[in-house]
């Protein structure tokens, strides 16, 4: 615990999140939520600005809410403004007029001591430099890499442009603004791949953590059918690729050793891409779940999936999985939290090698005691952890 924080932390802190629309599915969005909570411990109160209402946390509880009208621009017309302005894509899709009004009217308030802007081109908002506050950023990701990544991914000419423009808006951007914010990484691949980019921008490693729901999914039997859960906001591309991968590499694999499987894929508003794979596949799809949904399926679960062809944000997904005691399937993407996937996960890109884990993990079984031991990694990264150390690293740069 932090016992003594300067008097900037002694006031209530904001987020500024133009992204997050609930309720919450997708990582970036429930980072924001289960961090306010968490923080709202700690802080007096903290009021998050999101899409389309402001929401107060105190106690780690929500105590007030208030809409107002805002619409996130289109992917197309976000990616068009990209290219022509020279921008960032975050900043054309999320970063709308109507919110900024709404962001700078909290932001014109004297009480604030911390704020919290989720993603870089949410910063531009604010004044600064600025001497009454701590602005800190959580990147999410390593952006860079995502950018690059999507370049490469896309065959859409617009989207290439749009990524490298991204890029470039990075690079300029945190070059002029590196001594006003303090960047926070979920992991040290995070921070390193900004350095290499940005060398010297202040940057921290804050862990990422992870809501806890009841106990552990009971013991699964050996010999019973093997069924596969992926989750996640299924309007991110990055999803979608991620279950196309699994169709083209491992699913057959998976088919011809264990003779049937199911797959269960579960999120918000889904592409029509990944609509139409799930259809093409015989994979059930539920759009839009409660809590209580979400975690029958989990628990059901013989392996939640991971089958990312590329580096990504799926350090949540990966904990979630953890936290119900569901061991993992996950190609070598999350390999920057290799030291989380212990057996009975498996990380390899290897199709035979999920293939033949499957198989072993269905004759054997999943004991309790298999159980708790992927519970416990998931205990050791809980939101208060992360909201400690965020306060820490905040403190140490006001």
């Amino acid at each position: 615990m932090i016992d003594i924080l300067p008097p900037a932390f002694s006031r209530p802190a904001l987020f500024l999140a133009p992204h997050l629309e609930y309720p919450a599915f997708n990582g970036a969005d429930v980072t924001i939520v289960d961090l306010a909570r968490a923080l709202s411990k700690r802080l007096p109160w903290v009021d998050v600005v999101a899409a389309h209402e402001t929401v107060t946390y105190n106690g780690g509880k929500e105590t007030a809410r208030r809409a107002f009208s805002n619409a996130m621009r289109s992917k197309p017309a976000a990616a068009m403004r990209t290219v022509g302005w020279r921008s960032h894509y975050y900043l054309e899709k999320f970063v709308t007029p109507a919110f900024a009004r709404e962001a700078r009217a909290h932001l014109a308030r004297p009480g604030y001591g911390l704020v919290y802007h989720s993603y870089l081109t949410t910063s531009i908002l604010a004044d600064l430099p600025d001497a009454d506050r701590t602005h800190v950023v959580w990147s999410h990701n390593d952006e860079f890499q995502w950018f690059e990544d999507l370049r490469e991914s896309t065959r859409n000419p617009i989207g290439k442009a749009a990524a490298s423009a991204s890029l470039a808006w990075l690079s300029r951007y945190l070059g002029t603004h590196r001594d006003a914010l303090t960047l926070l990484h979920v992991t040290q691949a995070d921070l390193d791949g900004w350095e290499r980019h940005v060398p010297g921008h202040r940057g921290a490693v804050v862990p990422i953590g992870v809501a806890l729901r009841g106990d552990a999914a009971p013991p699964l039997a050996s010999n019973q059918p093997v069924r596969l859960v992926f989750s996640g906001a299924l309007g991110v591309r990055m999803n979608y690729d991620a279950l196309a991968h699994f169709a083209d590499r491992y699913a057959l694999a998976l088919q011809d050793r264990l003779g049937h499987f199911t797959l269960t894929v579960v999120g918000s508003t889904p592409l029509d891409e990944t609509r139409a794979l799930c259809r093409t596949q015989g994979w059930t799809l539920r759009e839009n779940v409660s809590d209580d949904e979400m975690d029958r399926h989990f628990r059901e679960a013989t392996f939640s999936l991971l089958p990312f062809p590329y580096a990504t944000g799926a350090k949540l997904k990966l904990l979630k999985s953890l936290a119900y005691g569901v061991p993992v399937l996950t190609t070598s993407s999350v390999g920057a939290q290799a030291d989380l996937v212990v057996p009975p996960s498996l990380m390899s890109d290897d199709p035979t090698a999920w293939a033949d884990h499957a198989a072993a993990i269905q004759a054997s079984g999943l004991s309790a005691e298999d159980r708790g031991q992927l519970r416990a990694l998931a205990e050791a990264h809980s939101w208060d952890a992360s909201a400690e150390r965020l306060l820490s690293v905040a403190a140490a740069h006001a």
